[in-house]
C-alpha cells in the first residue's frame, strides 16, 4: 500500500487511538489537525480529525474518508501534542480526547456555518439617549443596562427586556448604541484604578514580567489582596506585545465577573467561553481565537483546549477549586494542563488562590513554582471577625440561632448585605420516622432523599429520581414521620418568615438554572440595597460584593467525620474563601460559623494560626501517612447489576500487585454510595511512591481487566467519598 495515502483518523471509539481511512484519488489532501468526515462501520458518518499522514498500513483492506471538513487545522501541532499527553496521563482513548476537546459544533456531521453574534455598547450618553427613548420604556431599561455593563451580547439583556435584539437594533438605527463582532476594547472610556499597587502587588508583577519563557507561577494571596489587579496588568502587557492570553475561572458564575473587570481596564478583544453558551457561541469563540482575532479568553474548565494563534500566558484563577478537575467522563484537571499547556507553548502560568491546594503549596515549596505572596489588602482593612458558634445548647429556627438573626437583623439596618452560606439545596436533606428510626432513600441509589418543599417531593441528588412524600413509615406504620436537618430553601423560608420586610434572594441549583436567573439575582446584589443572600458553593468563590458584611456559614461538621483525607482542606478552603466576600469595601467584615464541635482543633488551627499553618501541618500528616502530594494515586471505579460478579471481574487487578511492589492496592471496595441507579459499584485505591510506578501498573490492570467490564481510571483524583 505504499503508492496510497493512508490518514491516520482521531475517533470517539474506546477500542483503539486511531482509525485507518485511504485518502481517495483526487481529493486534496489534509493536514494534521483537519476534519473530515468518515464512516463508522457500514453506514454510520462521523467526524475525525486527522493526527498522521502515512504511505502504509497495517490493516490491508482500508475505507476511503468521505470528506475534508477543514482547510486549515483546527487543531494545532501544540493542541494535538497536550491531548495525546493528557490521553496517555489519564489512561483514554485517543480519540475520546480528542472528542472531549472539540466544541459540540465541530463535532456534528451536517458542518454549518458558525454563526455571526454581535457586541453592543452605547456611543451617547444617557441625557442623549434619554430624549430619543420617551416613547418606548423598554429602549430606555435596555439602553441603562447597557451603558453600566457593556459590552453585552443582546442574549445578556433578555433578563432587562425579552426582545432586547429587537430594542437594540431599534437603538442602533437612532445612533444610540453600535454593534461589531467581535468584543473590541478600545480604551476610549477605561477606568483608570483609584489605588497603589501594595509592595506585594509590585514585586509579583516584577517578578512575572521579567521571567523567560514557561515558567509556573503560585500567587498566593488573601481575599482582597489584589490578586485580580495583577492578572489585568499582566494581560494587557502581553497584549501589547501581541499576545494572546488564557484565563480560567471555576465556575460559570465567576466568567462574566472577571471579564467585566478585566474589559473595564484593558484595550483589546475579549471573549467568554463556557458550557451556558450555545454550541455555535463556542464554536465561535474556538474559531476567533484559532484565527487570532480575539486577544483574551475567559473561560471554564473546557477551556483549556482551546487553540489561539499567539498564546503568550495562562491564568488559573481559584487554582485550588474543585471544579478544575472533571468528575465524569475523562477525569482531566484543567489546572494540571495548564501547567503542561505553558510548558509546550513556552510561555508562564499563573495559579491564583487565597488558598493553594495542597500539590500546589508542595510544588512552591520545593520550588518548581515561584511562591508570590500577597498579605496585605487592598483597602489595608483588617479581614473579617469570626465567631464560632456553639449550636448544641440552643434552639435553632430553620437552621439559625436566634443570636445569628438577631446579628443579620443588624447589619440589615445598617444598609449593608448578609450572606447565608450553606452548601447543602432542598428544603431538608432526610424523612424520617420518629418512631423507629427508618429514613427515606432512594430505590436506585444508596442515598438519602431530599425534601423540597416546593414540589412536596423527595428527591435523589444522585440520579434524580422523585418520590411523593409518604403518609405512613412503610417500616413501622407510623405517621410520625418528619423532615431533619436543613437546606437553602428552608433557611430561605425561614428568613422570609423572619424578615418580612427584606429582600432575600436564593442562589442555587434549583433557583439558578439558566445564565438568566444567575444575572437577574446577581443585578439585584450589585445595587448594593440591603438583602440577604441565601446560597450554596455557586457563591463562595470569586465574587465582589462590596455591600456584604456579615457572612453565616451553616453546619460545616460533616467534613469532620469523612473518610476522605481531604476533607478538612477541603472545609479550611471553603471557609477562608466564603469568609473572604465578608468586609471587602468601607466595612469591616463579620463571619459567624454555626457548629456542634467549636472546640475542634480545626477552628483553633485555621482561626488563630491562618491558613498557612494549617496547610503546613496538613502537610507533615500527610508526608508521614504517604498520601499525596508525597504519593501518586489513582481509584479505579467500575459497576456491574450483579455484585458478585462485579467483586470477580477486578480480581485480575489485584493479581498483578505482587509484580508492582511500588504499588499499594486497596479493594475492590464498595464505593461510598455502593449502588446507584440499579447499578453495583467498587472501587480500587491505588498508591505508588511514584508517578511512573503508578502509570505501569494501571497500563498493566488496562490489559487484565476483562473488556465487558464498564470502568474508569480516576488519575489524581480529589474527592474520595464521592
Amino acid at each position: 500500500m505504499s503508492d496510497k495515502t493512508v490518514l491516520h483518523i482521531a475517533l470517539k471509539v474506546p477500542f483503539a487511538p486511531f482509525l485507518d481511512y485511504l485518502l481517495p484519488e483526487g481529493c486534496e489532501q489534509p493536514q494534521v489537525g483537519c476534519r473530515v468526515l468518515v464512516k463508522l462501520g457500514a453506514r454510520t458518518p462521523a467526524v475525525g480529525v486527522v493526527l498522521a499522514v502515512s504511505s502504509d498500513s497495517v490493516h490491508k483492506q482500508l475505507k476511503p474518508i468521505d470528506s475534508v471538513l477543514d482547510a486549515s487545522p483546527l487543531l494545532s501541532a501544540n493542541i494535538l501534542s497536550l491531548l495525546r499527553k493528557a490521553a496517555s496521563y489519564y489512561h483514554a482513548p485517543l480519540g475520546e480526547v480528542v472528542h472531549m476537546a472539540l466544541p459540540k459544533w465541530f463535532r456534528q456531521v451536517k458542518n454549518q456555518e458558525v454563526p455571526k453574534q454581535y457586541w453592543w455598547k452605547t456611543v451617547v450618553d444617557w441625557e442623549t439617549a434619554e430624549t430619543q427613548t420617551q416613547r418606548s420604556e423598554h429602549q430606555q431599561s435596555v439602553f441603562k443596562y447597557l451603558q453600566q455593563n457593556q459590552p453585552l451580547t443582546s442574549k445578556e439583556i433578555t433578563h432587562i427586556c425579552t426582545n432586547a435584539s429587537h430594542q437594540l437594533k431599534q437603538l442602533e438605527k437612532k445612533g444610540l448604541v453600535t454593534s461589531s463582532e467581535l468584543c473590541f476594547l478600545d480604551g476610549e472610556s477605561l477606568r483608570t484604578p483609584d489605588f497603589t499597587l501594595t509592595e506585594d502587588q509590585t514585586a509579583a508583577i516584577n517578578s512575572i514580567n521579567h521571567s523567560q519563557g514557561f515558567r509556573s507561577f503560585l500567587l498566593d494571596g488573601i481575599t482582597g489582596s489584589g490578586k485580580t489587579e495583577i492578572y489585568i496588568r499582566l494581560v494587557q502587557k502581553h497584549i501589547e506585545q501581541g499576545e494572546q492570553v488564557l484565563v480560567l475561572v471555576p465556575e460559570i458564575g465567576l466568567t462574566p465577573q472577571l471579564f467585566n473587570e478585566i474589559s473595564e481596564r484593558i484595550t483589546g478583544r475579549m471573549a467568554v467561553l463556557h458550557s451556558g453558551l450555545s454550541d455555535g457561541a463556542r464554536a465561535r469563540v474556538w474559531q476567533q481565537a484559532n484565527l487570532g482575532q480575539v486577544d483574551v479568553v475567559v473561560a471554564t474548565r473546557s477551556g483549556i483546549f482551546t487553540p489561539f494563534k499567539q498564546l503568550g500566558m495562562i491564568v488559573v484563577d481559584e487554582e485550588h477549586d474543585l471544579s478544575y478537575k472533571q468528575q465524569d467522563g475523562i477525569r482531566y484537571s484543567a489546572r494540571d494542563l495548564a501547567l503542561l499547556r505553558s510548558q509546550l507553548s513556552d510561555v508562564p502560568v499563573i495559579l491564583g488562590s487565597a488558598t493553594p491546594s495542597m500539590e500546589s503549596l508542595a510544588l512552591a515549596m520545593k520550588g518548581q513554582h515561584q511562591w508570590l505572596k500577597l498579605r496585605t489588602r487592598t483597602n489595608r482593612k483588617p479581614l473579617p471577625q469570626t465567631v464560632v458558634q456553639n449550636t448544641t445548647q440552643l434552639t435553632l429556627k430553620n437552621g439559625l440561632t436566634h443570636d445569628t438573626l438577631d446579628h443579620i437583623k443588624r447589619h440589615l439596618s445598617l444598609g449593608q448585605q448578609v450572606l447565608v452560606f450553606l452548601n447543602r439545596r432542598g428544603w431538608s436533606p432526610k424523612w424520617l420516622c420518629q418512631d423507629c428510626g427508618w429514613i427515606a432513600k432512594c430505590d436506585d441509589c444508596d442515598a438519602y432523599l431530599t425534601y423540597h418543599k416546593h414540589t412536596n417531593r423527595l428527591t435523589c441528588h444522585h440520579c434524580e429520581r422523585r418520590y411523593t412524600t409518604p403518609e405512613f413509615c412503610p417500616d413501622c406504620g407510623s405517621q410520625e414521620t418528619d423532615v431533619l436537618g436543613v437546606g437553602t430553601e428552608r433557611i430561605e423560608a425561614g428568613l422570609t418568615q423572619s424578615l418580612k420586610d427584606e429582600t432575600i434572594l436564593r442562589f442555587d441549583r434549583d433557583t439558578i438554572k439558566s445564565a438568566k436567573d444567575w444575572q437577574t439575582n446577581l443585578d439585584v446584589v450589585r445595587r448594593g440595597e440591603p438583602c440577604v443572600i441565601v446560597g450554596t458553593q455557586m457563591l463562595a468563590k470569586g465574587h465582589d460584593f462590596p455591600k456584604l458584611s456579615l457572612v453565616v456559614v451553616v453546619n460545616v461538621d460533616n467534613s469532620f467525620y469523612s473518610t476522605d483525607f481531604r476533607a478538612t482542606e477541603h472545609l479550611a478552603q471553603l471557609l477562608i474563601q466564603v469568609s473572604g466576600r465578608a468586609g471587602r469595601a468601607d466595612t469591616r467584615g463579620e463571619v459567624i460559623i454555626q457548629t456542634q464541635n467549636p472546640s475542634h482543633e480545626f477552628f483553633g488551627l485555621l482561626l488563630k494560626k491562618g491558613y498557612q499553618t494549617f496547610a503546613q501541618e496538613q502537610l507533615q500528616e500527610r508526608e508521614a501517612m504517604a498520601f499525596p502530594p508525597y504519593s501518586h494515586m489513582a481509584i479505579i471505579h467500575a459497576q456491574h447489576r450483579d455484585e458478585l460478579e462485579l467483586m470477580q471481574q477486578l480480581q485480575p487487578a489485584i493479581v498483578i500487585q505482587d509484580s508492582h511492589p511500588d504499588v499499594s492496592v486497596l479493594g475492590p471496595l464498595p464505593a461510598p454510595i455502593q449502588r446507584k441507579q440499579k447499578m453495583h459499584r467498587m472501587q480500587i485505591i491505588i498508591n505508588a511512591n511514584s508517578r511512573k510506578a503508578l502509570h505501569l501498573y494501571l497500563f498493566a490492570v488496562r490489559k487484565q481487566l476483562p473488556s465487558q467490564l464498564r470502568w474508569i481510571v480516576d488519575v489524581d483524583p480529589i474527592l474520595l467519598d464521592s
